[in-house]
């Protein structure tokens, strides 16, 4: 039987905590299977079985990295080391946790069960991205560059499905809402808003058309006098040209007539 390999400061406090994320990935495997089988709106359960498959995937990698650090593998995981649960530990607490939810679906409503699921899921996605994030400082401090990537790819597996709860989470409760109180005792529906607002926007475009016409014939209306202005203007100089050189050659015929007179 191959003797342990002996630790070093750095690989064995990477090993500590890559064996914590190997745990609480078990937990959470265990979790979503719960929260699957009772959750019945499609979109919601198509992302759950989505991230379970990401989940079992994280496990698998996270295990494998540890053994190339040199820690535990296979039945050398489970069991409490450091801070870490344990697999046998993470998989009792998600049955735990598995058999509140059953409970809790029993109970309640489709809509509240569903809520109360994704805010149990959403807690967890941050718990693991804390302990993702802290695993790829620690491991980029240390010069561990492979230990970092996995980290940050696995903590971004996980902020997507923390967006996704989050949002999830906000529609719930909107249909929640909707299912349980009654409309008089509801704000005005978005919808609502969305068509005052839409409708005073038009208004608004409206008036400024209408301003802006108005001034565009009043600006044309203005270029038209003045063009007009100029034009008699003109005519006036020219007719004044004119009229002299007449006046002139009528002094010139009188007095040729009063020459011949004399």
């Amino acid at each position: 039987m191959p003797e342990a390999k002996t630790l070093n400061e750095r690989d064995a406090k990477l090993v500590g905590w890559l064996r914590e994320a190997h745990a609480k990935e078990v937990e959470l495997e265990t979790d979503l299977t719960a929260h699957i089988a009772v959750t019945q709106k499609p979109t919601y359960k198509k992302r759950l079985q989505q991230h379970l498959k990401e989940t079992r995937d994280h496990k698998r990698r996270v295990a494998q990295r540890i053994k190339q650090l040199g820690g535990p593998t296979g039945q050398g995981l489970i069991g409490a080391t450091g801070s870490a649960v344990g697999e046998v530990a993470g998989k009792t607490v998600a049955a735990v946790k598995g058999q509140v939810g059953v409970a809790r679906a029993l109970v309640t409503e489709q809509v509240e069960t569903h809520l109360r699921n994704a805010q149990e899921e959403l807690r967890e996605e941050h718990v693991e991205i804390a302990l993702y994030t802290r695993i790829e400082i620690f491991a980029t401090e240390v010069g561990d560059r492979d230990t970092a990537q996995l980290a940050r790819a696995i903590r971004r597996d996980e902020e997507r499905m923390a967006k996704f709860l989050t949002s999830e989470l906000g529609r719930l409760v909107k249909e929640l809402v909707r299912a349980e109180v009654p409309r008089d005792q509801r704000a005005a529906s978005s919808r609502s808003r969305s068509r005052r607002s839409t409708s005073r926007s038009r208004k608004t475009a409206s008036t400024r058309a209408s301003g802006t016409t108005r001034a565009s014939g009043t600006t044309r209306a203005s270029a038209t006098n003045r063009s007009r202005a100029g034009a008699g203007s003109t005519r006036s100089r020219s007719g004044a040209g004119t009229n002299r050189p007449r006046s002139g050659g009528a002094s010139r015929s009188s007095r040729s007539r009063t020459t011949a007179r004399g």
